[in-house]
């Protein structure tokens, strides 16, 4: 049991630890470590552990915590499978609009992620030529140019026509994007204009219920998401799911 707990405690730290190389420090990220380190030092002094959790107080911290560990596992185990059922929805090609969410933006150019996001909208909108893309996302403190400009120059460069990109980029966050670009269908597409947008497919539900709220009706297409972070992007995002609704962030 020892060295089981030590296992775990290590793998869970390792991945905070490697995914920090290359991610930023958001709650997917840390959340491993923070989960980790309380059974690395659980492994370290196990024998005085043990002996302390046979004691009334101890025993009591010892149900506590095991309530904790399976509260977040169960937790993020029904989180996860709500997040991949969002997933799997068939959109149909020729949609009025297609929007592209936006993500990071490194020395200008799109990052890995959305990249992954660019190159789903690219799929779909070579199947559909009479859809127009609104690539949306601003400008963040470390990009150099605005998620949208990144967007709309990595689509020219892959063969589409700029003149059915339309560009929003002052959002700085999912319930922005869908708060301007409910703005932009508005002004530009009067009527009910049919909908359907782009993201990575742990973001697919939020967006989708943030879209709702703002009076769009649409259909998320799900882009591939970085194998190696995966797992952290669904835990956070499960987290976020809950917190959101809690808070009355979504409805």
């Amino acid at each position: 049991m020892r060295s089981f707990i030590f296992i775990i405690g290590a793998l869970l730290t390792l991945d905070t630890a490697a995914l920090s190389l290359v991610s930023n420090g958001n709650l997917g990220t840390v959340l491993p470590a923070v989960l980790g380190i309380p059974l690395l030092l659980l492994s370290i002094f196990y024998p005085a552990l043990t002996a302390w959790f046979a004691t009334p107080l101890g025993h009591a911290c010892k149900v506590l915590l095991i309530c904790l560990y399976g509260a977040c596992f169960l937790v993020l185990s029904i989180m996860t499978v709500l997040l991949k059922s969002a997933e799997h929805a068939e959109v149909e090609p020729d949609r009025d609009v297609l929007i592209v969410l936006g993500c990071s933006v490194r020395n200008g150019r799109p990052s890995l992620t959305l990249r992954y996001r660019l190159d789903a909208a690219l799929a779909y909108l070579d199947q559909s030529p009479h859809t127009t893309v609104i690539v949306s996302g601003g400008q963040g403190p470390q990009e150099s140019v605005s998620e949208a400009r990144a967007m709309a120059d990595y689509l020219t460069a892959h063969g589409l026509d700029a003149s059915r990109i339309i560009l929003e980029d002052q959002s700085t966050s999912t319930y922005e994007n869908f708060k301007f670009c409910k703005t932009i269908l508005q002004e530009r597409f009067p009527g009910d204009a049919s909908v359907a947008f782009v993201t990575t497919g742990f973001h697919v539900y939020r967006s989708g219920r943030v879209a709702a709220m703002h009076g769009i009706r649409a259909e998320g297409i799900p882009a591939q998401d970085v194998w190696y972070s995966a797992p952290n992007n669904y835990i956070r995002e499960g987290i976020a799911v809950v917190l959101y609704t809690l808070s009355g962030k979504l409805t």
